[in-house]
């Protein structure tokens, strides 16, 4: 985040160059913001907020190594500020060094306990990193600094989802639509964990009400053909997941997906077609692929495929695998 306050300077021109900076900064002009920060920093050496700003704008260019940098001298400078505790710590999460994020967050929120961007990228951090009780301790943190934040109830929402307190889970995201009704994402976890809940109906429309605020936001979108699946509408899913390829060619899950469905009606050279169409191969694409490959007389391919994919691992797929070679398969 970018600190907007401007330290004193003894440099009336290092003011205007970090003021002309955030108001491209704003503006989203990055490569101007940068080139104002570093002059900043050029004439007055001692202002942290103006190292602040570089550090962010550089991350935002993706030039961690620089930003970490300009954030760690900003805090030589002045060590008490949590806003720029907050920004390394979502730097280093962006590098993958989740241990030293954490520490940086925690050190932010210690700082200024009503950081509430701050407790919200620790939440995120500690959900990415399966600590789901104390992301969601964060969320809740946050949610008492800023109780009408739909964001924040969607997030708590989904985390309680993940540990299986799916009745909490909807009272807290039913609460984050109201907030904001025009949360797609709000509605988008909505109707997911509905669908998880079995509600198949409400999940459908929460689904399509998250797809008229984001109409091209493909994870809902899939979400919605997986619901419509579930109800025996496959017609219906099938357009849906013939849209995402429309937005997105190279979508690999529906264009396997479609591919199911194509063996599912008994036609595997469709189905083999899309799945030559998906570049990298996983475990279920190779096992639908082996499938595809036998249904169109290829036997010989499709034993190879599945002799490969049951020697992975002990997953689904290669599950699967081993149980097709040792069924009416084995000799064919």
């Amino acid at each position: 985040m970018t600190d907007v306050t401007a330290a004193p300077s003894p440099s009336a021109s290092a003011r205007d160059h970090l003021r002309r900076g955030t108001v491209l900064h704003l503006d989203g002009d990055l490569e101007g913001a940068r080139q104002a920060y570093e002059a900043a920093v050029g004439l007055d050496p001692e202002n942290a907020t103006a190292y602040n700003n570089l550090g962010f704008v550089r991350a935002q260019q993706g030039a961690y190594d620089d930003a970490v940098a300009s954030y760690q001298r900003a805090l030589q400078l002045d060590a008490a500020r949590s806003v720029t505790h907050a920004n390394l710590g979502n730097v280093r999460a962006a590098q993958g060094d989740f241990p030293g994020a954490l520490q940086s967050l925690e050190r932010a929120v210690d700082l200024e306990p009503s950081n509430v961007l701050a407790w919200d990228a620790m939440a995120k951090l500690l959900l990415r990193t399966g600590r789901l009780a104390d992301a969601e301790a964060a969320w809740r943190a946050a949610l008492r600094i800023n109780p009408a934040a739909a964001s924040l109830c969607a997030a708590l929402g989904t985390v309680l989802a993940a540990q299986r307190r799916i009745p909490e889970a909807l009272d807290t995201l039913r609460r984050a639509v109201r907030l904001d009704p025009d949360s797609a994402t709000a509605w988008a976890h909505l109707g997911i964990v509905l669908f998880a809940h079995r509600d198949l109906g409400s999940a459908l429309e929460a689904l399509r009400r998250a797809l008229t605020l984001a109409p091209e936001h493909l994870t809902v979108r899939h979400e919605l053909a997986t619901v419509l699946l579930a109800c025996g509408r496959r017609e219906e899913a099938t357009k849906e997941l013939e849209r995402i390829l429309v937005l997105d060619p190279d979508h690999a899950v529906a264009q396997t997906d479609l591919a199911v469905l194509a063996l599912a009606a008994r036609r595997p050279e469709a189905a083999l077609e899309r799945l030559e169409r998906v570049a990298a191969a996983n475990p279920r694409t190779t096992f639908y692929r082996a499938l595809a490959l036998d249904g169109v007389g290829r036997r010989a391919e499709a034993r190879e495929l599945m002799a490969t994919l049951s020697g992975d691992d002990e997953g689904k797929y290669a599950r699967q695998a081993r149980d097709w070679l040792g069924g009416a398969h084995a000799n064919a």
